[in-house]
């Protein structure tokens, strides 16, 4: 046979495999796409949050530096004021008479100046929030206790824990050493009730026993000594509690 006229014949589909064909390529282009092309559609976006997410990270990092290097400053200033002290009393221990007195006044206010210069430059810190508390004890010492309750008010209104409960029976402390033994009262009462079983519940206890004496409130006082005794024996207030609760009782016998 010619194979000039041979004809090759074309391997046909059938028309039923070809059409079950396309709708599995078709499905097929379609998961593909659903998965590819969001992605490719939005790498711009990806790209702008990614990079979002550098720039944060190092701005997070950069501020931590940043106010692990204030603390750095403020331990060191503290550090000073503090040596600049210490000085002036060794120098002061040696005087005597009027000498000494003048010299302790001195301290004081060579004391208050330093401790002013630390807040007003690191204040932000937790060395700095610790010479607030101190130039604060500092001026209810001196009887300064406006300028004293102001401080304390400020460390309560930032501070948490046991810096913030401190603070707090400063300011209690102000309101009580002004006579006002209404709001020491109250002040006193929030700090024992948030710190009942834990740290400064007993001097805060006594503290409030005291206000409710002077307003002639005696069984209230005994229900503070008497709380000192049984949840605290082996406080430094114990003993005094004791002294206290059997001249409390003594009035409460007295009035019937």
């Amino acid at each position: 046979m010619d194979g000039r006229n041979m004809k090759i014949k074309k391997r046909k589909v059938k028309p039923i495999l070809k059409r079950a064909r396309k709708p599995a390529e078709a499905a097929a282009e379609t998961r593909l796409r659903k998965i590819v092309k969001p992605v490719l559609e939005r790498w711009r976006v990806i790209a702008a949050a990614v990079a979002a997410v550098v720039v944060v990270a190092a701005g997070i990092g950069g501020y931590f530096a940043y106010r692990h290097d204030r603390e750095v400053r403020a331990a060191r200033a503290y550090a000073r004021a503090q040596g600049k002290i210490t000085d002036m009393v060794r120098d002061a221990a040696e005087k005597s008479g009027e000498e000494r007195k003048l010299a302790e006044d001195e301290i004081d206010a060579k004391t208050a100046s330093e401790l002013e210069s630390v807040v007003e430059r690191y204040g932000d810190t937790a060395t700095g929030r610790a010479a607030k508390y101190t130039l604060a004890s500092l001026y209810f010492d001196q009887g300064k206790y406006d300028e004293a309750q102001k401080l304390f008010k400020t460390l309560e209104d930032k501070a948490s824990g046991l810096e913030k409960a401190l603070a707090a029976k400063g300011v209690a402390d102000c309101y009580k050493a002004r006579l006002e033994y209404g709001a020491a009262i109250s002040k006193y009462r929030d700090v024992f009730e948030s710190h009942k079983f834990e740290f400064p519940a007993v001097p805060v206890a006594m503290d409030l026993a005291e206000c409710y004496r002077e307003t002639g409130r005696p069984k209230a006082a005994a229900e503070m000594y008497q709380y000192i005794l049984d949840y605290h024996p082996l406080s430094p207030y114990a003993e005094q509690a004791a002294r206290e609760l059997k001249n409390v009782e003594a009035v409460i016998a007295t009035k019937g």
